[in-house]
């Protein structure tokens, strides 16, 4: 345990017959694991921190918050992308921070001060890794940050552990939101992460169960045979048969054929990365 923050190192079996597995959270009222698991219902309010697994048999979900477009029963998602270009790798670090800091401070620009970049914690649970001179190498979970304003020269993003190796002015760093968070119907080039196939229709600003591994009925493209990868990559919000290894996601494989494109599904064993 660090800086007050809550972790398990044994299994914690929730009411429902579930084992979780819970990511860093801030105090230990978050972790609800009295809580029952309900992988059918939605939420208007979050009652498991975000990327939480739930698992039980070869059957297992990740806990997800759907943003501003509802999501289709069956229809896979995927983590939302990079609020612009220089997010990913491009932002300058605007003061330095010594071994220890829990602190670090980015360089605002306009780039990353439009959209989400311009809200107080949209960062929140997500990362921050250095990849260039002074702290290259390192990766924290976001505990917090302040929004991104291009009035102002930096800005400070709080971590959950602090830094082994201390930044400095020429360090260069990347983020991301935390995949659960905002996640979308998959586009046809995935602009992220493989996050999950909802058991029910997800209404805007809502929590839900998102099945990562196991059978679930998925909406098709085009004709899948059996003992095929399926993947995601080539068709928005829909799967296809594995073709082209540089440009799709495998989520699984075939438990049974996908024959028509009449907006009829098939059953996937879904093969998710979950840890």
């Amino acid at each position: 345990m660090a800086d007050g923050l809550a972790t398990y190192s044994h299994q914690v079996y929730n009411k429902s017959g579930y084992i979780m597995h819970y990511p860093i959270v801030r105090k230990q009222s978050e972790l609800l694991e009295g809580v029952p698991i309900e992988p059918y219902e939605t939420s208007a309010t979050k009652l498991f921190p975000l990327e939480t697994i739930a698992v039980a048999g070869r059957e297992a979900y990740m806990y997800c918050y759907n943003g501003g477009v509802a999501l289709a029963l069956g229809g896979p998602t995927q983590s939302a992308a990079a609020n612009h270009a220089e997010a990913d790798d491009n932002i300058a670090v605007g003061t330095l921070s010594a071994i220890g800091a829990y602190s670090v401070w980015l360089t605002s620009t306009d780039n990353l001060d439009a959209g989400i970049g311009a809200t107080e914690n949209a960062y929140e649970d997500g990362y921050v890794h250095f990849h260039s001179t002074a702290g290259v190498g390192q990766c924290y979970r976001i505990k917090s940050n302040k929004p991104f304003d291009a009035s102002e020269s930096t800005v400070e993003f709080v971590l959950y552990y602090p830094l082994t190796i201390a930044t400095s002015t020429s360090s260069l760093a990347g983020i991301v939101q935390c995949p659960a968070k905002n996640v979308i119907a998959t586009t046809a080039v995935v602009s992220g992460i493989f996050t999950g196939i909802p058991q029910v229709t997800v209404p805007i600003n809502h929590y839900f169960w998102s099945k990562m591994a196991g059978p679930s009925s998925v909406s098709g493209n085009a004709a899948i045979a059996k003992g095929t990868s399926v993947v995601i990559g080539t068709t928005a919000a829909k799967a296809d048969k594995g073709a082209a290894a540089d440009t799709e996601i495998i989520i699984g494989y075939p438990l049974t054929p996908y024959t028509s494109t009449d907006d009829v599904n098939f059953m996937v064993m879904l093969q998710g990365n979950l840890w």
